[in-house]
């Protein structure tokens, strides 16, 4: 386990040596980072980054409350939590200027040990749920923009669809148009099979299986990997049967999502058993419900 960092600021050196004797009577040793004034303090801030800063009010330089400051704007060192300390600006004012300055926390002095171990516990159980917070609204930022994108490539890719099936539409027509009576209805026989062809082709590729994939990593963020990681020659198909399967639909189900017949699932289940070298009277479907 990573050693806590602290920083403690103070101008009188036994008073620093005295707080590091008590800080390392606890279970496990700190790191102890040391600064004299308010101007070192914020320039050891900013190269160490400490997990938090003891830093007394009354010192040469910058005085603690200016320290505070200006590690609140630097972007290096701004959520570093401070505790500030001081023997003579002890009023409910006082308070409330270092707590404005930035300060999460403040103790009197003389220092009562006992209350300042419970003041940095607590300010790094806050710290740490905070950090946990931002990690939790980052990643549902960055899962929300993944949504976007994804949402964003089908609107395009299915308006290009339309477009060409239009142009399609209008080249097929003119031949249609030029050409005897008789012939029409074979001709545009012909020319409507085409069309159903490049849309059944389209259905194979539809990018929503994209949107699918996205939503069924959120609550199996492992599967597909470790299915690609179990057998040679996995294809897009099959990490969709895979995946319905996973989810309890019936062989039907499959079948009509897929666009094909009950039996060619069947046999696609056969066929995944054998790749993924799945013993013949094991089941497939236990297979993957096992499979994180």
């Amino acid at each position: 386990m990573r050693k806590s960092s602290i920083l403690i600021a103070d101008d009188q050196p036994d008073i620093v040596r005295l707080i590091v004797d008590h800080l390392n009577k606890n279970e496990y040793e700190w790191q102890v980072f040391r600064a004299g004034n308010g101007k070192e303090a914020f320039e050891v801030a900013k190269l160490e980054k400490p997990d938090l800063i003891l830093m007394d009010w009354d010192m040469p330089e910058l005085n603690g409350l200016e320290a505070t400051r200006s590690i609140r704007k630097h972007e290096d060192t701004a959520d570093i939590p401070v505790i500030m300390a001081t023997g003579e600006m002890t009023s409910s004012e006082n308070l409330q200027m270092a707590l404005e300055a930035g300060a999460w926390d403040y103790v009197r002095k003389p220092i009562d040990f006992v209350e300042l171990k419970a003041r940095i516990n607590s300010t790094l159980r806050l710290k740490r749920q905070q950090e946990e917070i931002k990690q939790l609204l980052s990643n549902e930022i960055d899962l929300k923009n993944r949504k976007l994108s994804t949402t964003s490539m089908l609107i395009v890719e299915k308006n290009s669809v339309i477009q060409r099936f239009d142009d399609d539409l209008s080249e097929l027509a003119k031949p249609i148009e030029d050409t005897d009576r008789s012939s029409k209805e074979e001709l545009l026989l012909t020319h409507i099979n085409q069309i159903k062809k490049r849309l059944y082709h389209h259905l194979e590729l539809d990018d929503s299986w994209a949107t699918f994939k996205l939503h069924f990593e959120e609550v199996h963020p492992h599967f597909f990997q470790s299915l690609l990681a179990k057998g040679d020659d996995i294809s897009q198909k099959d990490l969709k049967l895979c995946a319905y399967l996973k989810l309890g639909m019936d062989t039907k189900e499959i079948a009509n999502l897929l666009n094909v017949t009950p039996a060619s699932i069947r046999t696609a289940m056969y066929r995944l058993k054998k790749r993924l070298d799945i013993k013949e009277e094991e089941s497939l479907r236990d297979f993957l419900m096992q499979l994180n």
